[in-house]
């Protein structure tokens, strides 16, 4: 029987990196109604910041402040149809896209990658401002051995100076218990309207901010203006975290005590002695 392959035939082998996906970071962008988000993602969706984000929305009603910002921002490249364009997918002039949700579960929003896969390296969800993050960063820090194409990179918090710090100073105030849950899960966290309050205004909200979260990184903005190599690639829930992150996060931390007379609330350090990898 003739055969056409001999026995000094090398077969060729085939390239893993080719068929295999490289997964996408996901940062999750909270706070409460009023905080800044939007303006923070009309940045990201219109300034020239050299990155490929896809940014995705919770469904909001018509109307809102993004809607008008969407529809102002594509109204010359899209024929005026910018209000059809972003229900699906909005390629905007920067490089970035848009989409808007009803369904932030992980099966859904990998569907919507499969048409854009490879026009953007990055994903920011935001939520609504009276979205509790906890069940959100539930869904997406996924078991890396179930090989989904997105990552959890972040929970980034947005908290309103001037309004966060007169809410928590007013215990009926419904908000007040949201914000202290956002910020206490935040891996970043940015007190924006920074210019509206007064020195002693603003060291009293950065002490409460910092007794609640004490290992966030915390930046002052305003009008919510941030260098987005502070808040993306944060790899904070990673399996494989480096010693020199884990020693940031840690740096400094354990002579920190200031109470924040918010008892639902908790934050502990642990103190690592010795070499780990």
């Amino acid at each position: 029987m003739d055969n056409d392959i001999d026995d000094d035939t090398v077969p060729t082998l085939v390239d893993e990196t080719t068929t295999v996906s490289t997964k996408v970071p996901v940062t999750i962008l909270t706070g409460y109604l009023g905080a800044g988000k939007t303006t923070l993602l009309n940045y990201i969706l219109t300034e020239n910041h050299q990155k490929r984000i896809a940014v995705i929305l919770n469904e909001f009603a018509q109307g809102s402040a993004m809607e008008h910002l969407l529809l102002t921002a594509t109204k010359d490249d899209n024929n005026g149809n910018g209000r059809e364009q972003y229900q699906d997918w909005l390629e905007l002039r920067n490089g970035c896209l848009c989409c808007s949700v009803k369904d932030v579960g992980v099966q859904a929003i990998e569907q919507l990658l499969e048409k854009r896969r490879n026009h953007f390296d990055y994903i920011l969800l935001e939520t609504t401002g009276v979205a509790d993050p906890l069940p959100i960063v539930k869904m997406f820090w996924l078991d890396e051995e179930l090989h989904s194409d997105l990552i959890l990179d972040g929970l980034i918090t947005v908290i309103d100076a001037h309004n966060g710090l007169k809410n928590y100073e007013d215990d009926r105030h419904q908000s007040k218990a949201l914000w202290l849950r956002q910020a206490a899960m935040a891996d970043v966290i940015l007190v924006n309207k920074i210019d509206l309050v007064s020195e002693e205004e603003k060291i009293k909200i950065l002490s409460i901010v910092r007794s609640i979260n004490v290992t966030a990184q915390i930046y002052e903005t305003t009008r919510a203006r941030i260098d987005l190599n502070h808040i993306l690639d944060r790899r904070a829930y990673s399996n494989n975290l480096s010693t020199d992150y884990l020693l940031k996060k840690i740096d400094n931390q354990s002579s920190v005590s200031i109470l924040h007379g918010y008892q639902t609330l908790n934050s502990i350090t642990i103190e690592l002695v010795g070499e780990f990898d």
